[in-house]
């Protein structure tokens, strides 16, 4: 199946980005901002968005949100805009929770065993799983999460 995917794992401090395109894993990539919340960061952010979409000329996005108890007002106004910046674009887009990739991925159960599920699917990321297993500030979570649910979205789209 040829498509191209973009897997965000969204925050309004990080966040992480995957790119799929024709079943291989092209960009991969952590996002920080750290400024205070504003509508100058918001637009910021789009962009970012928006400029992996151009260029990549992205069909899908798939984006994993933390859970509803996590959800504050200005993650809920990111989710929003990004969601009607994406269907602007002309992309089709699906939201996930863990827990939702959790009842497709069973053998993920922790943060451990999703960075081993997905270095299994995309060895190209040992070295982002081996940085991550020794430091004291985990840094790449959010991209292991964006990579797990583009490839999640993708096996669901084979179906």
């Amino acid at each position: 199946m040829r498509m191209r995917i973009l897997g965000i794992s969204l925050g309004t401090r990080d966040c992480g980005i995957a790119l799929l395109s024709h079943n291989q894993l092209i960009h991969w990539r952590m996002h920080s901002f750290h400024e205070r919340w504003s509508h100058e960061k918001l637009e910021y952010m789009l962009k970012k968005y928006d400029r992996y979409i151009t260029q990549y000329r992205i069909r899908h996005v798939v984006i994993k949100i933390p859970p509803a108890t996590h959800h504050s007002k200005a993650l809920l106004t990111l989710l929003k805009k990004l969601s009607e910046l994406v269907q602007y674009r002309g992309c089709m887009v699906a939201c996930q929770t863990k827990a939702d990739i959790k009842g497709m991925v069973p053998e993920v159960t922790n943060t451990e065993t999703l960075m081993e599920y997905v270095t299994k699917q995309y060895p190209i990321l040992l070295p982002e799983q081996a940085q991550e297993r020794v430091s004291q500030r985990p840094y790449h979570i959010k991209m292991f999460e964006a990579v797990l649910a583009a490839h999640v979205y993708k096996e669901h789209m084979k179906c």
